[in-house]
């Protein structure tokens, strides 16, 4: 497993970037652990497991992005975590970047990944 990076951007989101195993490592987390059982990491979920099939849809669609399904009653509640995956190649390994919604704090997710003891870096955006 490579190191992720943990980034806080200018425009309020925090994002995680790393290989795929590792970010499928971090939802599941997620899902199990803190009761986020949500359609967004559902959704993500099966598009991390489908790698292959969704990198080659957004690269015949000219897309950068895709947006997990979100519950509306989610949205309403502020339970949604994932906000968009980005899924690319780097070095022939299937890496992801996770966006996080904007309530999801840079501090909750480097409690994750302590956690998980994965091994991180803290990126200015």
């Amino acid at each position: 497993m490579s190191k992720i990076k943990l980034v806080r951007s200018f425009t309020g989101y925090t994002y995680i970037e790393g290989d795929r195993v590792s970010i499928t490592k971090i939802l599941t987390y997620l899902k199990e652990v803190y009761g986020r059982n949500t359609s967004d990491i559902n959704d993500a979920l099966r598009i991390l497991n489908n790698f292959n099939l969704f990198y080659d849809m957004m690269k015949r669609k000219f897309k950068d992005f895709i947006s997990p399904t979100k519950d509306e009653g989610d949205l309403l509640k502020g339970l949604v975590v994932v906000d968009k995956i980005k899924l690319f190649k780097k070095d022939g390994v299937e890496s992801v970047q996770l966006v996080f919604d904007k309530r999801i704090g840079l501090d909750f997710i480097s409690k994750i990944l302590k956690e998980l003891q994965l091994d991180f870096e803290l990126v200015e955006g």
